[in-house]
């Protein structure tokens, strides 16, 4: 059962707050799943990418906004989609 205090600090939090969270977190789970399938490490990958362990660290901890550009970046490293659109146009 949740506390009073963690249900209200859910209701105050505003939906686009609760969207990028979801969001980010889904980005970075699967960054995490591309490394461990072609068994790499976070180090690994900064070499790769010419980075400092400590940015990609931030990346995946959340505390460093990724840009798409930073994205496709990763994707071509890794070379394994990130994040999926839909190409359906909304009727």
């Amino acid at each position: 059962m949740r506390s009073k205090v963690a249900e209200k600090i859910q209701k105050e939090t505003p939906e686009e707050v609760r969207i990028f969270v979801r969001q980010y977190t889904d980005i970075v789970l699967r960054i995490n799943q591309i490394l461990k399938a072609k068994g790499y490490t976070q180090k690994d990958l900064a070499e790769k990418m010419k980075k400092k362990p400590s940015e990609i660290n931030k990346w995946l901890k959340g505390s460093h906004n990724l840009t798409l550009k930073t994205l496709a970046k990763l994707e071509a490293e890794l070379g394994e989609p990130i994040i999926y659109t839909s190409r359906e146009q909304v009727v």
